[in-house]
């Protein structure tokens, strides 16, 4: 990977973290964006800049609203197509007056807000940006922190607490990921993980008829809080004399923030006033924050202390809602079950971090959420308080402050162990990491009913001596949710469950869901984290991915090896436009916006040779020698060919066809972002050395005829334009079989797919000579078309000579079985 230069301050490092982590929001959420290649010729203004940039790839992003292009320069393309890596500055093209400036990530979300009032007019810029300042503030107070005190951020060896307090730049999912609205200057040094500060908890003594709390275990915790307090608190202390005397009171933690906000609540206060509650302060051990900032953790208590936090960190403020804390607590419930038992048999290499109790205080019919507070399993006490732990979330972070990113240096050491190469540590480490949460989610959903939120905070990776995963810990099952169609089965251990519909869902909302938490937020986003490193190339890591789930699936088929396998998108959050709408995530869950995006494990069946060719080189050729004629093709150079290609749609028989009668500077625009794409690529198709047709070879799953049959993920498509109008010169089934001779030797390609406007009988017939045969007439948003497709059997009908891949056939027939 290229890399940019050193940043010249924790606020420059702060602003491009923050500007890369709310471009790559863009780019998966408005799908406005397409890389750039090159410089243009036909457009002086923006090759200069371009050429200033020094990269030879841009991110173009198209507002339309407003007429404004902006230019991102490229360091590195991930192949899982949802998290890059850029250089700045960014540049703005105002399309109207042809004005190009640099722009900071201020105008740039300003830019962006105007965009999204088009769609959603509830955008309000004003909050957006209060809360990207604050987010970049307290990410630059932090870099400074860590920069002084000397923090070794990617460390190879970490501890639980140290991975969640390392996690400076934050979740690279969230465009606002160090917001923390309400608190003050010294609240963020003193409360937030990444400082490491410890405090003690605020207690308020509650009467019981106002008091609603749960546990699984032994005892309440009110009368393990009580018997700890006890200890704490001096016998001669008031506050020891007040437990003492309202012995049947309970003792309610709340975080220290929040109690101050608790006191300024007028039920408080008249709670207070009519002796059902009682403030006694601070006490008992000193605890941390981890990186949700409102769990806290000590590594001597076996309890973590989950509260609600009326501050607005990255989506939402943080409270506890009492229906997810009965969840967390049903859950648990269920887990000391044979159905948990039955699980951890069969996967001992996950532990769910339980929530097995909670409490909560209701006055007048009412919860007072700032009250409610969640007790979690602690495993990292004693002696496991020091194993080597990874938090997925702090694994993906990239290389800061000068250190390199901690899973390459987790990666290194494994290869120094295993004595082998880095690329084949990575692969080692990453498919064990497959071999134990893979099998386990598709047990918890096929055979238990449920899923868990396995987004990047929500998973912990346990190392062993070897550096490699030897165990998962799992959290937040005040999240999980249960499958509709398992809830008889569900209610009859845990009858309590039917009490809350929403526990249960229909079977393909949570396999959205779970795509959006298992893969892009969590997988994917550890691909990357891999190749962005140059561990090894992400290409090799999806490869991995799909034969896992292929065989899962053989082995075993099921829901989600199918979703996983056939669907041509999957679902992702869209954190971005949620922020932006300045909805709660936590208390509007209903109105979080979901978007689609594609299918990683499709990007297998990209082909390299055909869509990312040398330029320069010439890709077929194939000569016929009854017809003395030899067909070639070499790639569309924007560079040199744009004005013949712009000739050619000129000419009057293209122009009915095709409409691509645009300017010079346009038809650059087309080939240099289809070139830089992974959906298309252009060719020159010569006979006898001539220039003389023009080929388009299309990805058909990313294409819009994708929407219109049953795709498959190695389908490819092609557009097929003669230019000359010299009736000698055509040759049209001659360059067809050159064209599909080429195409079906290569390995990635299944069938041809054609999808010709039904005005050009000619091409309908071009390609029944070759084999393809009609399907059905499809109605497109720009034409009316023929949908026709060719297996190589159908060609090889045709012209028996013909050679190519036949393994190529079985996969295709396989993928067909599993559609």
């Amino acid at each position: 990977m290229q890399t940019r230069e050193t940043y010249k301050s924790a606020q420059q490092a702060a602003q491009e973290i923050s500007f890369t982590i709310l471009i790559n929001n863009c780019f998966r959420e408005l799908q406005n964006a397409s890389f750039y290649i090159g410089a243009p010729k036909y457009d002086e203004e923006l090759a200069a800049f371009i050429r200033k940039s020094g990269k030879e790839l841009h991110l173009q992003m198209r507002f339309s609203s407003v007429n404004i292009d902006v230019f991102i320069p490229v360091l590195y393309r991930s192949a899982c197509n949802l998290q890059h890596v850029y250089d700045f500055p960014v540049f703005e093209r105002n399309n109207s007056s042809s004005k190009i400036i640099s722009i900071d990530i201020f105008r740039f979300m300003e830019i962006v807000v105007s965009e999204c009032n088009v769609k959603y007019p509830d955008s309000d810029k004003k909050n957006i940006l209060r809360r990207l300042r604050n987010s970049i503030s307290n990410m630059t107070t932090f870099l400074n922190f860590f920069s002084e005190e000397k923090i070794q951020v990617n460390k190879t060896f970490q501890t639980f607490i140290e991975s969640e307090q390392n996690l400076v730049t934050g979740h690279s999912f969230h465009p606002l990921t160090k917001s923390r609205e309400g608190f003050s200057d010294g609240d963020l040094l003193k409360y937030s993980p990444e400082t490491s500060e410890r405090f003690q908890v605020h207690y308020f003594l509650a009467h019981p008829s106002i008091v609603l709390e749960r546990s699984t275990a032994a005892h309440l915790f009110s009368k393990l809080l009580r018997e700890d307090l006890m200890t704490y608190i001096p016998q001669d202390h008031k506050t020891f004399k007040v437990i003492t005397k309202n012995s049947d009171w309970k003792p309610v933690p709340v975080h220290p923030w929040e109690a101050g906000y608790l006191n300024t609540l007028s039920e408080v206060r008249e709670m207070q006033e009519l002796g059902l509650l009682i403030d006694i302060g601070l006490w008992g051990p000193l605890y941390t924050a981890t990186s949700s900032v409102r769990t806290v953790y000590n590594e001597n208590t076996p309890w973590m202390l989950k509260f609600s936090l009326h501050v607005k960190i990255t989506s939402a403020e943080r409270v506890n809602h009492l229906s997810e804390m009965h969840r967390g607590y049903d859950f648990s419930r269920l887990m000391q079950e044979a159905f948990g038992k039955g699980l951890q048999e069969q996967h001992p290499d996950i532990e769910f971090l339980y929530d097995p109790g909670f409490i909560s205080v209701n006055y007048n019919g009412h919860n007072i959420a700032g009250f409610n507070t969640s007790f979690r399993n602690n495993p990292f006490i004693g002696n496991r308080a020091n194993t080597n732990i990874g938090l997925l979330a702090s694994l993906c972070q990239d290389e800061v402050l000068g250190q390199a990113a901690r899973i390459a240096s987790i990666i290194e050491k494994a290869a120094e162990v295993m004595k082998s190469s880095v690329p084949f540590a990575a692969k080692t480490w990453f498919d064990k990491y497959l071999d134990m949460i893979l099998p386990a989610t598709v047990t918890m959903f096929e055979t238990y009913g449920f899923i868990c939120e396995l987004h990047q905070q929500n998973i912990l990776i346990e190392m062993g001596n070897d550096y490699l995963p030897q165990k998962l810990y799992l959290r937040d099952n005040q999240s999980y949710l249960f499958r509709k169609t398992k809830k008889d089965y569900l209610c009859s251990i845990i009858p309590e469950l039917r009490n809350n519909e929403d526990n249960f869902q229909n079977e393909i909302s949570l396999l959205d869901l779970l795509s959006h938490f298992l893969i892009t937020s969590n997988i994917a986003a550890l691909i990357q984290a891999f190749g962005k490193n140059e561990l090894v190339p992400e290409s090799e890591l999806i490869e991995i991915f799909y034969q896992k789930t292929y065989q899962m699936h053989l082995d075993n088929p099921g829901k989600i090896t199918d979703y996983l396998l056939t669907r041509k998108q999957w679902c992702i959050k869209g954190n971005l436009l949620t922020a932006i709408r300045n909805i709660d995530a936590g208390t509007a869950t209903a109105s979080v916006v979901y978007l689609k995006t594609p299918n990683i494990l499709h990007y297998r069946y990209i082909s390299t040779d055909l869509l990312f060719p040398d330029p320069k080189k010439e890709v077929f050729s194939k000569y016929f020698p009854e017809e003395d004629i030899n067909v070639s093709l070499r790639p569309v150079d924007p560079d040199h060919d744009i004005e013949m290609l712009h000739e050619w749609f000129h000419r009057e028989h293209t122009l009915k066809i095709w409409r691509m009668n645009w300017s010079l500077n346009k038809l650059e625009q087309y080939y240099r972002k289809n070139h830089a794409g992974n959906h298309m690529y252009s060719y020159i198709g010569m006979i006898n050395g001539e220039p003389t047709f023009n080929i388009e070879v299309y990805r058909a799953v990313a294409d819009l005829v994708g929407d219109y049959y049953e795709v498959l993920p190695d389908d490819y498509g092609t557009h097929f334009m003669i230019a000359t109008t010299d009736k000698s010169k055509k040759h049209p089934v001659l360059c067809m079989r050159a064209i599909l001779d080429w195409l079906f030797n290569d390995s990635k390609v299944g069938r041809l797919v054609g999808e010709g406007s039904v005005e050009s009988m000619a091409a309908l017939i071009n390609k029944a000579q070759v084999g393809f045969r009609l399907q059905k007439v499809i109605e497109m948003p720009h034409k009316k078309a023929h949908l026709n497709i060719c297996y190589r059997e159908w060609y090889r009908e045709k012209f028996p000579d013909s050679v190519f891949n036949s393994d190529k056939q079985l996969l295709t027939s396989k993928l067909s079985i599993l559609s």
